[in-house]
């Protein structure tokens, strides 16, 4: 297993057919979660496209998650946690922590997804909205939308199967202003391992 430090990100990238299992080890932290074609970095992982696809705001166990060009990306093949996890909100940012009076230099999802895919040889020109992993954003009937620890437990897994080349980024997020990252506002880490290709 390799951690992802509590406010840190990675990048891997999988073949089709590969999966990467990634734990959360403390069970209380969202891990902001990209993904983009290997061969064509203008294609990505699209919330917006996977809720039209799946006609659901949230992604369950056996769901497909789909490219902004509408195609099969990532099967969400695993999901140990209750399956509480967001497609609704953008990641983190310099300006959301300026929002919140936190001091320049605090480290954030966005900045996070391009140092991580540069390290893997890439320049981000964008960042897509992410798919953010036991971030808990219920939607009332009033249709409000708010903000509550993660459900999930200390060892819960989920395991993201590649349906084409591609380079899945993590964010474990930073956030330490809200609840989000449970009820210390403490960022923890969390681990991942790559899992050896099956026949799709």
């Amino acid at each position: 297993m390799q951690e992802i430090a509590g406010g840190a990100g990675r990048a891997v990238a999988l073949r089709k057919g590969e999966a990467v299992r990634l734990v959360n080890s403390f069970g209380s932290q969202v891990v902001d979660t990209w993904a983009l074609a290997a061969g064509d970095l203008g294609e990505y992982l699209s919330v917006e496209h996977t809720r039209r696809m799946l006609f659901n705001l949230f992604p369950r166990q056996g769901d497909t998650l789909y490219s902004n060009r509408r195609q099969p990306m990532l099967l969400l093949e695993e999901d140990t946690s209750p399956g509480k996890h967001d497609m609704l909100f953008a990641c983190c940012d310099k300006w959301l922590y300026k929002h919140y009076g936190s001091p320049p230099g605090h480290r954030n999802c966005r900045d996070n997804f391009i140092e991580a895919m540069f390290e893997l040889g890439h320049d981000a020109l964008i960042v897509p909205n992410p798919l953010n992993l036991w971030m808990n954003i219920p939607v009332t009937d009033s249709e409000k939308i708010g903000m509550e620890p993660p459900l999930s437990r200390p060892g819960d897994h989920v395991l993201l199967r590649a349906l084409m080349d591609a380079i899945v980024v993590f964010s474990a997020c930073p956030m330490d202003v809200t609840p989000i990252n449970g009820p210390d506002r403490t960022p923890k880490a969390v681990h991942f391992e790559v899992v050896g290709a099956r026949s799709l």
